[in-house]
């Protein structure tokens, strides 16, 4: 069931056209107090791309001549309750109660088609007696003069015949924007106001208050910026009949090259318009059908959280577009783009929702590659991340982890189609390392800091950029990630040993003994490179080396904890990094342990590979807590951004004495989703063994035992099984667990125990 529930009243729509390269068409981005429109080609700038115009539409109120709401701050002032009951990638909604005159009005924003944005209105009041309401509709526009190759030197603002539709366009050439609105009911046909032209959104509730005000000329411009800035507004008068008997209009803003591509559009979605919507909804409906969902006694905005995430994962995951046939994953939604770290830890945590998807996902990034390392890249196959002396690099093995992240999905599912299909480009990734990145002395490095995803990291000593090459440091994390991504590969290796049935390419081996070979040879790889992990604990600590000047690194990075994760370190090691693994170091000589979602992995993954669940539950619940707190905020503040969408990184702050995971960076980034992953292995305890098993280990953070308090997520897709998990928490240091396990529309198999936090019971969900 789409979730309906008290969202933030701030977000995202898809945009499913846009690309970076072939077709920059913008993201679709919310704006107080009631409005939704386009950023391009995204939101502010990007790198140093400027950009280029932002066109929202929005919506004000006026009530019975004695209340005006244009404003965010007019809204506010007058109590009025403001939030969004819909939050999908391809719905937005809006609620909006104005208490003083019993009115609720509901907008639900979708796309159309690529260039034209629509927006369902409804409006009714509770009262008994009619209320006249006019609506304000808006067409908020930002013009940005100097990123145009075109003649042109101003905008200008004209109504067409009939009252309810206006052009907004580029002077002398460029787009022209048509914005407007039609009845939808049988009722009193609304009447049209006059047009208002104004600056701003300020300026139009200004003049509406009876302030004098002189309309933009064609060339104004900020004096600052030098960018053109416009509002457009259509005045709409209702009359509502009380009773709650709803009236409703449909609202359009269309795009062009000219008047008259922007008018075929206009005309031509208010025929379409139904058809999309259905669209969009069958969409969320088979969505949501499958993907889990929190209920019981979580905190409120981890609810919600955990839909913003799994809303932010499905506006990531792009088309087919220019030379990727398959879907793929774009890291984020400004400037998509294909990053194997990303990929991985993206399809991760869209898995438990959708685990075709997130397989198909990585097969296109892994088998759709023009290079075995996977280079980064753009839909047009152009690279993006080239090391300063001109080498195409690919996110290293220790960056996201992307063949455990795989092999997590496998463990799940048991799907050795799939797995043959995957493992020749997994295998080729692994191989490129060993062959292209080994020094002299047979230790792993990267060409530069961007290639380890640790941008500019202070582990490797002085940069001018990313690209700066750094071939003379050996990294510790990246040695034992190819123990970790070696003995991966060899146990796939066995498995596919034994699928005779499978349609195994030609390069691969053909026959049992063949790739027992294989798997043989992956396992030297892991055993050399376990030892080579192993050799860089100096001095009580894993340490990168730096071989130019021969000397063990004195720093300690929060990835310097990856040998534990890998299962790469000894025991007698892991038990030296006992507090380390409780209070993580910093990260690249600053950041906190949990700001990037890698980092977070790895010492979150650290501390339960070391037998600390406690200390893994403890920072997941942070991660997840902060996260989810600011996602769900009210108020769009400079500080935190939009909430309602998943960021690039936290930003660690202290409040008082509490240290704090602030979402910042970019907007709509997958990884920041990992939270999903976090709560549902590390809280809940769902534990991949092997197809048609698992292990069940729960463990909550303090905050929430609460005795009595059960938890439940479901559905959750495990392999051809349908989880539905519920603990419930009878004292502090014990829970009740039950499991519903469901396939193919058999009936459902039940598990329920009792046991301590951090004990474990491994369940077999079927009896072949």
């Amino acid at each position: 069931m789409v979730p309906r529930d008290d969202f933030t009243p701030h977000g995202y729509l898809d945009n499913p056209f846009h690309s970076w390269k072939l077709n920059p068409s913008g993201v679709l981005r919310s704006r107080p107090p009631l409005g939704m429109g386009w950023h391009v080609p995204n939101l502010g700038s990007y790198v140093r791309n400027q950009f280029q115009y932002s066109a929202h539409l929005n919506i004000g109120l006026g009530i019975d001549d004695d209340l005006l709401l244009i404003t965010a701050e007019d809204f506010q002032r007058h109590g009025c309750a403001l939030n969004s009951p819909l939050h999908t990638k391809n719905r937005f909604a809006y609620n909006c109660t104005v208490p003083s005159h019993d009115l609720l009005l509901h907008a639900v924003y979708f796309l159309i088609e690529e260039n034209v944005l629509g927006c369902l209105l409804s409006l009714m009041t509770t009262r008994e007696s009619k209320l006249h309401v006019t609506c304000y509709i808006q067409h908020e526009h930002t013009h940005n003069p100097f990123t145009s190759r075109l003649w042109e030197h101003g905008l200008y603002g004209r109504v067409l015949p009939g009252g309810n539709l206006a052009m907004l366009g580029i002077a002398s050439e460029g787009d022209v924007f048509l914005h407007g609105w039609l009845a939808l009911d049988e009722g009193p046909a609304p009447e049209p106001g006059e047009a208002i032209y104004t600056i701003s959104q300020a300026e139009l509730a200004a003049s509406l208050r009876g302030v004098p005000l002189t309309p933009p000329t064609v060339t104004q411009a900020d004096p600052e910026t030098g960018w053109q800035v416009r509002t457009l507004t259509l005045p709409c008068r209702l009359e509502l009949p009380g009773h709650g008997e709803e009236r409703r209009l449909l609202l359009l803003l269309a795009r062009g090259v000219s008047l008259d591509e922007s008018y075929r559009r206009w005309r031509q979605a208010q025929t379409d318009f139904q058809v999309a919507l259905r669209e969009r909804e069958r969409e969320d409906e088979a969505f949501w059908a499958r993907a889990p969902q929190l209920s019981g006694d979580w905190p409120a905005s981890w609810r919600r959280g955990f839909v913003y995430d799994q809303e932010t994962l499905r506006m990531v995951i792009r088309p087919p577009c220019g030379l990727l046939k398959g879907p793929w994953d774009g890291m984020q939604i400004q400037a998509p783009r294909l990053v194997l770290a990303e990929a991985a830890l993206d399809a991760l945590a869209l898995s438990y929702a959708a685990p075709e998807l997130a397989e198909e996902v990585l097969l296109t990034h892994f088998t759709e590659a023009p290079h075995a390392n996977l280079p980064c890249m753009r839909e047009d196959g152009s690279y993006n991340m080239v090391a300063d002396d001109g080498q195409i690099c690919g996110t290293a093995p220790e960056w996201g982890y992307p063949l455990y992240c795989c092999d997590l999905l496998f463990r799940r599912s048991g799907n050795r189609a799939w797995l043959c299909r995957l493992y020749p480009a997994a295998a080729a990734y692994l191989r490129w390392w060993l062959e292209h990145r080994r020094d002299a002395d047979g230790w792993l490095v990267y060409a530069c800091s961007w290639e380890s995803g640790q941008d500019v990291s202070s582990r490797f000593g002085p940069q001018q950029t990313g690209g700066t090459l750094i071939q003379h440091v050996r990294p510790v994390d990246l040695q034992a990630s190819m123990a970790q991504g070696a003995a991966i590969l060899a146990r796939w290796a066995m498995i596919l040993a034994q699928e005779e049935a499978l349609q195994v390419p030609s390069h691969l081996p053909s026959s049992h003994q063949e790739w027992q070979a294989e798997a043989d040879w992956w396992q030297r790889i892991a055993d050399e490179f376990t030892v080579k992990t192993r050799l860089m604990w100096q001095y009580g600590w894993f340490r990168d080396y730096d071989a130019r000047r021969q000397r063990w690194s004195s720093e300690r990075d929060a990835m310097h904890l990856a040998p534990v994760f890998c299962g790469a370190a000894g025991w007698g090691q892991v038990e030296q990094l006992q507090e380390a693994l409780r209070q993580p170091p910093s990260h690249s000589g600053g950041w906190a342990p949990l700001c990037w979602p890698p980092v977070a992995l790895t010492v979150i993954g650290a501390a339960d590979a070391a037998g600390l669940p406690e200390v893994a539950a403890e920072l997941a619940s942070q991660f997840i807590s902060d996260g989810y707190r600011y996602l769900d905020q009210r108020s769009v503040t400079s500080e935190t951004g939009l909430p309602g969408v998943t960021r690039e990184y936290r930003q660690a702050r202290w409040s008082g004495a509490t240290l704090e995971y602030v979402p910042a960076g970019i907007e709509g980034y997958g990884w920041g989703a990992l939270g999903l992953h976090f709560l549902l292995r590390y809280l809940l305890g769902l534990r991949e063994e092997e197809a048609g098993h698992l292990t069940v280990r729960p463990m909550l953070p303090q905050s929430l035992r609460r005795p009595g308090s059960r938890y439940h997520a479901g559905p959750i897709q495990w392999g051809s099984f349908v989880l539905q998990a519920t603990c419930t928490v009878q004292d502090a240091d014990h829970y009740r667990f039950h499991l519903t396990a469901s396939e193919h529309g058999q009936s459902p198999a039940d598990w329920e125990w009792a046991g301590q936090w951090g004990e474990a019971r491994r369940i077999q969900l079927t009896s072949s």
